[in-house]
């Protein structure tokens, strides 16, 4: 069990060559697209924005103008490094976790999670989801901190709004820190800490996105975004779809996250438990799971994969955590052992033959 934080850090620095080297060739219709409006926007407007992945598409795009100035890297070439570092960074906050979600079978838990294909994000994914995710497991962890009575609700409420910032998707997550002000609010007979969080979270992305305002993001032009379209109710959600599509969304679902077969019994567990840490992940992951019913693939359901990738990380945590604490004999920490086995063949087969495939 790793607990310390220099041998989370060593291990995580250890992972970046790993996602580096079997970095992915395949990249989806946004992938391809993203090289020809950053070399049109970067030099004439200093970055290629948009709400939708306010801070995502920001880094990005300065990442690429530097690196391509000193070193001649390309757009693509950039967003897999960036990628790379987002997944380093996942991993030393995972191992972090992984002492607190599963302090008795922390290698379990770990197999389980790392075993997911959303783990192909940071094998130099290019899409504006990759650094999202990584804060995401941030979030995780400082929920989980104040949970444990260690940190105040500022924190997790920093962490989720600069994730907001990073990608608007990352939003989906806010019934779960709803969760937190819930549980602030009963440990404390008040909502002063609760108010206390929302106005850090509200004003860091007030902050951010009125700097872009100024910037050369007008607001206005939020409501020509995805997030825009979904607040009219226009062309964004999977009403209507054929079959085939939530088929194919099911299907999805358990390649990204194999455990979530696993997600009937542990809600049939959490009815009758009172474990605060269960029930934040369970209000993140039906959350998550929620926005993957009712968003579009626009690109097909599984060129969309990594749209729905966070989800299925967020998943992933909830349901080993689960595993892990349920396995209390050799025959269920054999099947869950073979679960994560099965999920790692086929994520890894799939990096590997992406990593081979010619671009």
């Amino acid at each position: 069990m790793i607990t310390r934080r220099s041998t989370a850090a060593i291990t995580a620095a250890l992972s970046w060559p790993v996602f580096f080297l079997l970095r992915t060739n395949v990249l989806n219709q946004d992938g391809n697209m993203l090289t020809p409006k950053l070399e049109r926007d970067v030099p004439l407007l200093g970055a290629h924005l948009s709400h939708d992945e306010l801070l995502e598409l920001f880094l990005h795009s300065k990442v690429w103008e530097y690196t391509h100035r000193w070193w001649g890297w390309s757009v693509v070439f950039s967003y897999q490094v960036v990628s790379c570092t987002a997944g380093a960074v996942f991993i030393y906050v995972l191992l972090r976790l992984s002492s607190r979600l599963a302090p008795g079978r922390t290698g379990l838990f770990l197999s389980g999670v790392l075993s997911g294909a959303y783990m192909q994000l940071f094998f130099g994914d290019v899409e504006n989801y990759t650094v999202t995710a990584a804060i995401a497991a941030v979030y995780v962890l400082a929920s989980w901190r104040f949970l444990s009575r260690e940190s105040p609700l500022w924190m997790p409420a920093a962490a989720l709004a600069t994730a907001i910032c990073f990608h608007l998707e990352a939003a989906c997550l806010l019934p779960s820190a709803l969760y937190l002000a819930i549980v602030s609010r009963s440990r404390t007979g008040n909502l002063r800490e609760a108010t206390g969080g929302a106005i850090v979270g509200g004003g860091i992305i007030a902050l951010v996105f009125l700097a872009f305002h100024v910037y050369g993001l007008p607001l206005w032009r939020f409501f020509s975004s995805h997030a825009g379209h979904a607040l009219r109710g226009s062309g964004v959600f999977a009403i209507g779809m054929p079959r085939e599509y939530y088929v194919d969304q099911v299907r999805l679902l358990l390649w990204l996250c194999p455990a979530a077969l696993l997600l009937l019994p542990f809600a049939i567990q959490l009815r009758s438990s009172a474990d605060e840490g269960s029930r934040f992940l369970a209000v993140g992951a039906v959350s998550m799971l929620v926005f993957q019913a009712v968003w579009l693939a626009a690109n097909g359901v599984f060129d969309d994969w990594n749209l729905y990738a966070i989800g299925g990380l967020f998943i992933a945590l909830c349901v080993w955590r689960y595993a892990a604490a349920a396995a209390s004999t050799r025959a269920m920490q054999l099947a869950a052992a073979v679960l994560a086995v099965a999920g790692a063949l086929n994520t890894y087969t799939w990096i590997i033959a992406n990593h081979a495939a010619v671009r």
